[in-house]
């Protein structure tokens, strides 16, 4: 018994250690507090069944700032599942809770409710139903969760025979903003073709800018052409968040010439 206690408490250590020297090299971030929860449930869950799923994820949450939130409601989730102590259950809960700051609440609270409820749940098997059937409510009202705050992408490019391409990646409501930046050297006449849909109604969901300049579309296609210099950068922004029974959702292509 003092031993298993022992390797807990090894485990413990470990994962707040490795969280303190994550912060270290990439600076605090509050972001980053859900990983100590994280890692509290991965040290009292050692002699469960659930340790190598759970370990998986903090390595998942540890390495990569995108990813960790899933980490973080994946563990917490199982936990509040398939946990036989309610310290693990409530940790889970905690867990889950603890994501509230890096998605948005609207996303989270029929998982949050849900994973409240499974924490207190003696029967295993009304959790394991209880959980699948809130993520589901949830992704259906509410959209997938993700991080609440996006940096924009920056699409690759290519010239060849003086002919630049741009290789856009699909902008959606997790992919908010794609750059398109000018060559280093020239003046090129730039052209994109757009094509954006999955809402049911006429408002602008998109906005095209360079510099100062701005332009609102709607859904459906277009095609546009500028003269873009070193230092300039193309942006398309979708405007819209998420709504039920709509995704948004804009394809691009792009490519140019040299003057």
């Amino acid at each position: 018994m003092k031993t298993i206690e022992s390797s807990k408490v090894a485990v413990l250590l470990a994962g707040y250690t490795a969280w303190a020297a994550a912060n270290l090299f990439r600076g605090f971030s509050p972001a980053s507090i859900p990983l100590i929860v994280l890692f509290t449930l991965l040290g009292i869950s050692l002699s469960t069944s659930m340790f190598p799923l759970i370990f998986a994820c903090s390595l998942i949450g540890l390495i990569s700032p995108v990813l960790m939130p899933w980490a973080v409601l994946v563990s917490g989730l199982l936990a509040c599942a398939t946990g036989s102590a309610m310290k693990i259950r409530i940790t889970g809960f905690i867990a889950v809770a603890s994501t509230l700051w890096l998605i948005p609440v609207s996303s989270s609270i029929p998982l949050i409710v849900i994973a409240a409820a499974s924490a207190l749940i003696g029967k295993k098997h009304l959790r394991c139903f209880l959980i699948p059937a809130g993520f589901i409510i949830s992704v259906f009202f509410t959209g997938l969760p993700g991080s609440l705050i996006t940096e924009p992408v920056i699409a690759g490019s290519t010239i060849a025979a003086g002919a630049l391409s741009y290789d856009i990646p699909e902008v959606n409501t997790s992919r908010q903003e794609v750059l398109l930046p000018a060559p280093f050297e020239g003046t090129w006449v730039v052209w994109i073709a757009i094509e954006a849909g999955g809402v049911r109604d006429s408002i602008p969901m998109m906005a095209i800018s360079l510099g100062e300049d701005m332009l609102f579309l709607q859904s459906g296609t277009d095609t546009l052409s500028f003269t873009m210099i070193p230092g300039d950068t193309l942006a398309i922004t979708l405007v819209r968040k998420f709504k039920p029974f709509n995704h948004s959702v804009i394809h691009a292509v792009a490519g140019g010439e040299r003057l």
